[in-house]
């Protein structure tokens, strides 16, 4: 079965839905992502003043489901492009790659697709409350104010109040927003609950928190994908959860988009998942000496020349990518 078969966007005819962005949306992923972030960008900052709330989501979760399907590499690809290029606002790119992980790992979870939906949709709204602040904080150099961090704080509670407010009365898509910090030791927010998470709600903190992870901010650098997702399965072990695991299998050590260093001292962009965690499909695109090459190669990561010696932060990496280029040559 299709991801189009199983659509069901909120309050709108997914037919009508789907025949809209087929006709709108270029199904290239390197045009689709950044113009679905622009329509989402600007439905989370509306917030309680959204107006055609549910249809202008739906479009935006139909173009998801739509984009991603079959085209997971190369989805991957441009959003983890996106999340460390700052010409792109972060918060809705964060929301987007959440809802993506989200539709990646909750089937092989065995959450069913009544509960998917729902974790899409959480995963583009939970941070409706803060949607232009956490822009801020991904450009901002000094620490949060005491403000910002009572917002931060907060957040949850007042997003499940402007959905509420929009017309959205699904229990779990809401609980799914109010909860998406909270912890199982109680460290989390805003109530500090410490009750065992169910796997539905466990995989949105999850998804939320391995992209904050490895997004840089002006004030940091992104934490290297291979550590995040090595933290990731070693805390989901200690809670007896398959999570970590299918993480690591659905988006690889080092996901399409993130740049590595090979053992011939080339730099590479990801932009294929390997048969193994360890070993993906990158294009070289330096030289040792760091110099760009005129026309980027293939090196596949299982040939022992040329394996993963090292991830790199892409802010070590200056040469800047046209996505749709690198995706055609694949």
């Amino acid at each position: 079965m299709s991801t189009a078969d199983t659509l069901t966007p909120t309050d709108a005819s997914a037919d009508a839905v789907l025949k809209e962005v087929r006709a709108q949306l270029d199904p290239a992923p390197a045009e689709a992502w950044p113009a679905l972030r622009r329509r989402l960008a600007v439905l989370l900052q509306e917030g309680a003043d959204a107006k055609d709330f549910h249809k202008r989501l739906a479009f935006i979760e139909t173009g998801v489901k739509l984009t991603l399907e079959g085209q997971e590499d190369d989805s991957l690809f441009v959003l983890v492009q996106m999340l460390s290029d700052r010409s792109y606002g972060y918060c809705a790119t964060h929301a987007l790659t959440a809802a993506v992980t989200c539709l990646m790992i909750g089937p092989l979870a065995q959450i069913q697709p009544p509960a998917v939906d729902a974790l899409v949709r959480a995963a583009l709204t939970m941070n409706i409350a803060m949607a232009a602040m956490q822009d801020q904080l991904a450009i901002q150099l000094q620490p949060a104010t005491q403000e910002q961090k009572n917002r931060i704080r907060q957040h949850p509670s007042q997003g499940v109040d402007i959905l509420r407010g929009l017309g959205v009365d699904d229990p779990l898509w809401l609980d799914l927003v109010q909860d998406h910090h909270e912890t199982q030791d109680g460290s989390g927010y805003p109530q500090g609950k410490s009750s065992q998470p169910d796997t539905v709600q466990q995989l949105l903190r999850m998804a939320d928190v391995f992209i904050a992870r490895i997004s840089p901010r002006v004030s940091r650098r992104g934490l290297m994908p291979n550590v995040a997702v090595g933290n990731l399965y070693l805390e989901s072990k200690t809670q007896s959860s398959p999570l970590g695991a299918i993480f690591a299998k659905q988006l690889g050590m080092y996901p399409p988009g993130s740049y590595v260093r090979l053992k011939s001292e080339e730099t590479a962009v990801v932009v294929r998942r390997g048969e193994r965690v360890n070993t993906p499909l990158t294009l070289a695109i330096a030289d040792p000496d760091g110099m760009p090459l005129s026309t980027p190669r293939k090196r596949d990561t299982q040939m022992p020349g040329y394996s993963v010696k090292s991830p790199l932060s892409s802010d070590d990496v200056k040469i800047r990518l046209d996505k749709a280029r690198v995706l055609k040559r694949l």
